[in-house]
């Protein structure tokens, strides 16, 4: 599917940046001009565009800050807007944290932003492809990985933070969250996945020490991030001031604090794909899945289910592409309409808001298709989304999904850590 973005200043539609993904030749100058034309006009008339929709297409438009103006033209796949608008902020916060708040508000020479902004499109390209094994972006929740090793990392982390003199720490395991101190977690959901989406575009077997800016925690002053492989794909990362410098922390903290845990490392990295919490029992006929905590930002997710021999999920297996676009699709057009949004903490538009016409509750819901079926519980602060084999019959897929949801959510991933101190 073919996505354009275009970036361009509100104050004379100067171009910052665009970025095409998908099988499509990019907008030309006069498409993005025309782009901002409509939306400029509707501004001088005191109409806030938000959209429109064409046969084939659908267009959103967002201003930050009476600054910046984010265009996105995708192909229409009939869900609601909120996620559009979702993929839109959570563009414009990558900059803002990448280059601060101050720099996009007040913008002096256009041409040095243009470049100052470089270092944000990995993280941009990878918002707007979406063909990843992580559902974070789209949830703006942070996903985790589920391994015995979330209990006997934490010790170590806590400790080379501490070795920093920092609070803000965390592991990570190709892309997913495995161990955090109490502070990183309390930070929002959507500045845990941006930092995590970042730390995961970082060249490999490397360390770095850039500045970032938290999107809503600090805006305006910027954080040392350091962030070093351990592994190939295990990357330990510590928000800091001044002290210590890259290369003291290198040579110092990362031997003391880590090389006596290279094991639980090694067997973190070789987690099995499925992402299940070990001795958790799954259904034989499920493909995939998807459990977000709206109250925690974590979501833990897969779609690497293996079918067993003679097993329901073998008589009607599907590729893991195909499970990913349908998992994507059922919550797309879920959430939103059916269950509510969780927004970050500044998002001030109002899509999403749909699934309150309803004069009730929505709990619960379900879709079969050609090759498939799905199911959907929205439970307390949880959203779970269940993908089936077809062959799985259709009276036995709501307890299943019950059944498994209770099980996972009293998995230890799941402990609240905002407010435990560290011993």
């Amino acid at each position: 599917m073919a996505v354009h973005l275009v970036c361009l200043t509100n104050d004379g539609g100067v171009p910052l940046f665009s970025r095409s993904k998908g099988d499509s030749k990019s907008l030309a100058f006069a498409e993005q001009g025309m782009l901002y034309g409509v939306q400029m006009f509707s501004q001088n008339h005191n109409i806030t565009l938000q959209s429109t929709t064409t046969d084939e297409a659908k267009v959103v438009w967002r201003v930050f800050n009476q600054s910046v103006v984010l265009v996105i033209l995708v192909a229409d796949d009939g869900s609601p807007d909120v996620h559009l608008n979702t993929l839109l902020d959570n563009v414009f916060h990558a900059m803002v944290m990448l280059v601060g708040l101050d720099n996009l508000v007040n913008i002096r020479n256009v041409e040095r932003l243009r470049k100052d902004l470089r270092i944000c499109y990995n993280v941009i390209d990878n918002l707007l492809e979406g063909t990843t094994d992580l559902f974070g972006y789209l949830t703006e929740t942070v996903d985790v990985l589920s391994c015995p090793e979330n209990i006997t990392l934490q010790e170590p982390l806590e400790a080379f933070v501490n070795s920093a003199d920092s609070t803000f720490g965390c592991l990570h395991c190709n892309g997913r969250l495995v161990v955090a101190t109490s502070k990183w977690w309390s930070l929002s959901g959507q500045e845990m996945m941006l930092l995590a989406m970042f730390i995961k575009s970082l060249p490999s077997n490397s360390s770095s020490d850039v500045p970032v800016y938290l999107p809503h925690a600090s805006p305006k002053v910027p954080h040392r991030l350091l962030s070093f492989h351990l592994l190939p794909g295990v990357v330990v990362s510590v928000l800091c001031l001044a002290t210590p410098t890259l290369a003291e922390a290198e040579a110092q903290l990362i031997e003391q604090c880590w090389r006596p845990h290279m094991d639980p490392l090694r067997a973190c990295k070789q987690a099995p794909p499925q992402n299940v919490p070990k001795g958790t029992p799954i259904d034989t006929g499920i493909l995939g899945y998807l459990l977000v905590n709206t109250d925690q930002h974590k979501c833990l997710c897969s779609i690497h289910l293996p079918a067993r021999e003679g097993s329901a999920a073998e008589k009607g297996n599907l590729p893991i592409p195909r499970r990913r676009q349908i998992l994507t699709t059922f919550y797309r057009n879920t959430v939103g309409t059916l269950f509510p949004a969780v927004h970050s903490p500044d998002r001030k538009d109002s899509s999403g808001t749909e699934f309150s016409s309803y004069s009730h509750t929505v709990q619960e819901t379900y879709i079969c298709g050609e090759d498939h079926k799905c199911y959907a519980i929205c439970q307390d602060s949880s959203q779970f989304f269940v993908l089936f084999s077809m062959a799985v019959p259709q009276y036995a897929i709501r307890s299943v999904t019950t059944n498994l949801l209770g099980l996972l959510t009293k998995e230890k991933i799941f402990t609240d850590r905002r407010n435990i101190k560290a011993s």
